[in-house]
C-alpha cells in the first residue's frame, strides 16, 4: 500500500462518461471496510432517541448540545464557534444532519467495496463524493490516532519500522493518496 509509484498502483481513473473505477487487492479491500465500519459504529454511538417534538425530530434539531466526549468523534463533529453557548445551540440544531450525511456516505463506501467484484469498485459522481467524504473522515480519525499536526509528517515517516503506529500511518498516507486519485479523475470530468 505504500509504494505509489508501482505498476499495480493506479487508484482511481475515469470510466467513461460518469463512471470512476478503481482496483483493490482483498487486503486494501478488507483494511478499507474495517476502516469505514469503525466509522459507522463510531457515528452511531450518539443517537437522539428521546426527542419529544416530532417537528424537532423530523427537522433535525437534537438534544444534543454538548461536543462528544470521544476525541475522533469531536473530530469529525467539531465546534462551530469558540464560544460554548454559541458552540452548543448550533450543535443542537445541525450535528444530527451532519452525522447523518457522514454516516450516509460511509455507508455507500461500505455497500461498493461489499458488492465489488474482483476488487474492481465503480461509482458514478455522486458515488465518488460520497468516497471522498467518507475517506476524508476515516483519515481525520487516523489522523487523531497519530496525532497528526502541522509539520509532523516528517516525523511520523521516521517511525521506527517495528513501532506499530507506522502501519496505521502507511493506511493513512495510502488513503491521501487514493483520495487524491480520485480528484484527479474527477477534475478530469471537469475538462
Amino acid at each position: 500500500m505504500t509504494d505509489h509509484d508501482s505498476d499495480e498502483q493506479h487508484g482511481f481513473h475515469r470510466h467513461g462518461d460518469n463512471a470512476f473505477v478503481a482496483e483493490f487487492s482483498e487486503s486494501e479491500r478488507e483494511v478499507l471496510i474495517n476502516l469505514v465500519e469503525q466509522i459507522i459504529e463510531l457515528l452511531g454511538e450518539r443517537t437522539d432517541n428521546h426527542v419529544d417534538d416530532p417537528l424537532a425530530a423530523m427537522v433535525g434539531i437534537t438534544t444534543h448540545d454538548s461536543p462528544p466526549e470521544d476525541e475522533v468523534l469531536l473530530r469529525l463533529l467539531p465546534n462551530a464557534y469558540a464560544d460554548q453557548v454559541d458552540a452548543a445551540e448550533f450543535r443542537r440544531y445541525t450535528e444530527s444532519t451532519l452525522r447523518g450525511k457522514k454516516y450516509a456516505h460511509s455507508m455507500s463506501m461500505r455497500i461498493t467495496l461489499k458488492s465489488s467484484v474482483d476488487g474492481i469498485v465503480e461509482v458514478d459522481h455522486d458515488g465518488a463524493n460520497d468516497w471522498l467524504g467518507a475517506m476524508n473522515d476515516i483519515r481525520l480519525a487516523l489522523g487523531v490516532r497519530l496525532k497528526v499536526e502541522q509539520n509532523s509528517h516528517e516525523e511520523l515517516e521516521l517511525l521506527a519500522p517495528d513501532d506499530p503506529m507506522r502501519g496505521v500511518y502507511a493506511v493513512y498516507s495510502w488513503l491521501g493518496w487514493l483520495q487524491e486519485s480520485l480528484i484527479v479523475a474527477l477534475m478530469d470530468e471537469a475538462i
